[in-house]
């Protein structure tokens, strides 16, 4: 198998890459897994109401976080900071469900759960992809070389600001200097080859009103960070139904505007190709505020766009309750939930009320909270495996979407 994957490698790295991720370099997974994704691909396809077991998962492991910060959901929801989930609840999920791609991230801080290592370690063992953001406090000491030999697949790093003043305003309770020190601490370790190899880092920021004018130095303080592949911005929307609760967060059309003409004249006397690509793209995601109050937000009466995620993946919180998916912990789709009633996932995922969720979305999306809302839209997809339709399996017949 380490052949196979060696000489696929080297003649085409993508696929190379692809195998090792599938299969965590063993035969026996990589053949059972693809069997699976055969499974599911037709499951998909065809709507079947009762697909095999999730490929992925996302799981919070605590709901228990220390920092306040401004655009968080969990700063709107009550029941937070009670529990973390323990390893042997945790271990027993994961070799029931048998993902192979799992991320550890709720509305909880992964670092605060106590045996979040031994988790990855659980995981890693069985040749199970992690990814897992942190807000960087607990990257220190003993907990920071424990995390470097069990580094996640991809390890995120949150900076919302690249001051002390923005990055406190918005990361309230937060401490900008010794979280930055413990993002370099990491950074430094995997640059020189002190951490679980073939891993990622990235650095994910919540552009805002608060950090709106922080281009140059969020710049700087990226390339400052060794052995960091990528930057993400994402610009912050209020998706409050009612409309007001993130308001506050996002600027106004003249402050946008303002920014444009500044970063413009920052774009034209950048003298790297990095910083100017860096600037046009903080321009770029910026202006999405300026395109209407929210792009993203679409139709609820009209919205029959297909969505696949109750078929490959599921979200459990810290509590144990099941949900489709975790933009959905705020509705009332639980779909059930673990130990509460001695039923175990596999249960849950083939019973009734997954099942009837999975038909409704299909047939009646716009009747469903949460999901009438959200733009996901997975055409693309079913259009991709209806070109292979003939090499996928067909759906019993009493397993056929019910209502049309």
């Amino acid at each position: 198998m380490k052949s196979a994957i060696a000489i696929a490698r080297r003649f085409n790295p993508a696929v190379g890459a692809w195998l090792v991720a599938l299969s965590g370099g063993r035969l026996h997974i990589l053949l059972s897994r693809t069997l699976r994704l055969r499974r599911l691909a037709g499951a998909m396809l065809h709507g079947t109401l009762t697909p095999p077991s999730p490929v992925r998962l996302q799981i919070e492991t605590t709901d228990v976080c220390n920092l306040r910060c401004i655009h968080c959901t969990r700063e709107t929801l009550d029941g937070m900071n009670t529990l973390t989930v323990g390893f042997d609840a945790f271990a027993r999920t994961v070799s029931e469900i048998a993902p192979f791609y799992v991320t550890m991230n709720g509305l909880g801080e992964p670092l605060v759960d106590r045996t979040i290592i031994k988790k990855l370690g659980f995981l890693h063992g069985r040749g199970i992809r992690t990814s897992m953001p942190t807000n960087g406090t607990y990257i220190r000491r003993h907990k920071r070389d424990e995390l470097a030999a069990e580094l996640p697949d991809v390890l995120q790093l949150s900076i919302d600001g690249a001051t002390k003043a923005s990055f406190e305003a918005i990361r309230k309770l937060g401490d900008f200097d010794n979280i930055i020190e413990n993002y370099r601490s990491i950074c430094a370790m995997r640059a020189d080859g002190k951490t679980r190899p073939h891993t990622t880092i990235r650095v994910l920021c919540a552009l805002q009103r608060a950090n709106l004018h922080d281009y140059r130095e969020m710049y700087r303080l990226y390339k400052s960070l060794r052995s960091v592949d990528s930057f993400n911005l994402v610009a912050v929307f209020d998706y409050d139904a009612e409309g007001s609760s993130y308001a506050g967060l996002v600027p106004s059309a003249d402050e946008v505007l303002a920014l444009h003409r500044e970063i413009d004249i920052a774009i034209s006397a950048a003298t790297e190709t990095d910083e100017e690509l860096f600037y046009r793209n903080w321009r770029k995601v910026s202006a999405e505020w300026l395109r209407s109050k929210n792009p993203n937000r679409i139709d609820p009466e009209t919205n029959t766009a297909p969505c696949t995620v109750p078929w490959y993946s599921t979200y459990i919180d810290a509590k144990g309750r099941v949900y489709p998916c975790c933009y959905l912990t705020a509705t009332e789709h639980v779909m059930g939930q673990l130990q509460a009633d001695g039923s175990g996932f596999p249960t849950i995922w083939s019973g009734a009320k997954y099942r009837g969720f999975r038909s409704q979305l299909m047939t009646a999306r716009p009747t469903l909270s949460g999901c009438r809302t959200c733009p996901r839209n997975d055409d693309r997809v079913l259009t991709t495996l209806s070109k292979l339709g003939p090499l996928l399996p067909k759906p019993i017949l009493d397993d056929a979407p019910q209502g049309g």
